[in-house]
């Protein structure tokens, strides 16, 4: 096999174990959401990642505490 065709092989199991641990990180999402993520993921190589990856980056967060600008002065 060619060098190149074994290190974009390479490049691409390191994204998706990348975008797996990206998802299986992520806490608002249920374990339903997250096993359909994964199977998307791997059933679908390189465009399966790139979806879930987006859809992580489109999900907002929940922010640990409020804003100092949301608080009034006293």
């Amino acid at each position: 096999m060619s060098d190149i065709v074994l290190y974009g092989l390479a490049g691409l199991m390191f994204y998706q174990v990348y975008v797996t641990i990206r998802v299986v990180r992520h806490k608002p999402y249920s374990s339903e959401k997250k096993n359909q993520q994964l199977l998307l993921i791997w059933l679908v190589p390189l465009v399966g990642a790139a979806m879930a990856l987006a859809g992580l980056a489109t999900e907002k967060e929940t922010p640990v505490r409020p804003d100092k600008s949301d608080q009034r002065p006293r």
